[in-house]
């Protein structure tokens, strides 16, 4: 019998959906819900001074990506036909030209997710932004994506502008060097991590701190930097559950009674802790609650 609740079960990212995500798809509908909450979390936390937007993301979909099908001779005619001459004295005007309906669509082969951007307002108008606040797509870690990715991200960093990015994605390397890769069972690797990468005072002095946990193990809260001196402590799990269990599908595409979707792709470590966080959901009293 299926086991479906709205709240999220995991103390931490929900191994259930994150693979059900990167197995099935779905994922837009998670970041852009993910970031909003976000972005609402920060204002009501930013000191005076500071406001916050959501706004295009350095990372592009191309998961997304529809392609054009071949033109079908059975379905339409590049060239006009003859005209067509009426039995009545009306004339009925002819079609000057005849094109397939796909090609009349505007299918963009790029389209850039959301993010979140902190700015530090000056004589009381929105100035100069001071931190970028990124959440990791499968599309963006790998191949092409993960290149262009990468060369924004640095553009960014050059630029002077603290960066924090989410990668809750553990099926794929993370998309900048020095971090383990969990697939290849690296030593130190986790298959969730927080990376916040600060270019001040200059890109030869700043520093990246990565925060890294594995499964059903809480996200951490972590000081987001903003100007200056100044930064802004941020429950990274409040948020995530928040987005959780702010839409019934999210739940509903987690079935605690079954193991996630390619098991096989977590560390045996993290088996466990699946396992017996699906031993704890499956109890009696567990269930009752439920």
């Amino acid at each position: 019998m299926p086991i479906h609740t709205r709240t999220n079960q995991y103390r931490g990212v929900n191994a259930h959906l994150h693979s059900h995500f990167q197995s099935k798809g779905g994922w837009k509908s998670f970041h852009n819900n993910h970031i909003g909450d976000l972005a609402k979390t920060i204002a009501a936390l930013l000191p005076a001074g500071y406001t916050v937007d959501i706004e295009q993301s350095l990372q592009i979909e191309i998961d997304g990506f529809i392609e054009r099908p071949e033109p079908d001779a059975t379905i339409y005619e590049r060239e006009p036909r003859p005209p067509v001459i009426p039995s009545s004295d009306r004339m009925t005007h002819t079609a000057t030209l005849t094109l397939p309906i796909a090609d009349t669509l505007l299918i963009e082969e790029e389209r850039y997710r959301n993010a979140v951007v902190i700015y530090r307002m000056e004589g009381g108008v929105l100035g100069m932004p001071v931190t970028r606040l990124e959440l990791l797509s499968p599309s963006n870690k790998i191949g092409r994506g993960r290149e262009q990715y990468i060369e924004k991200r640095e553009f960014a960093l050059r630029g002077g502008l603290p960066l924090v990015e989410l990668d809750y994605l553990h099926e794929t390397p993370p998309p900048i060097r020095g971090i383990p890769r969990y697939r290849q069972h690296e030593p130190e690797a986790h298959p969730y991590v927080i990376i916040v990468s600060d270019p001040r005072p200059s890109l030869a002095e700043g520093k990246t701190l990565v925060y890294g946990f594995d499964v059903d193990m809480p996200i951490p809260a972590v000081n987001i930097p903003l100007a200056d001196e100044d930064t802004l402590l941020l429950d990274f799990q409040a948020v995530y559950n928040q987005t959780f269990e702010s839409l019934p599908a999210y739940g509903q595409r987690v079935d605690y009674a079954q193991l996630p979707d390619r098991f096989e792709m977590y560390s045996e470590a993290d088996q466990t802790r699946i396992h017996l966080c699906l031993q704890r959901i499956q109890s009696p009293s567990d269930m009752e609650r439920l």
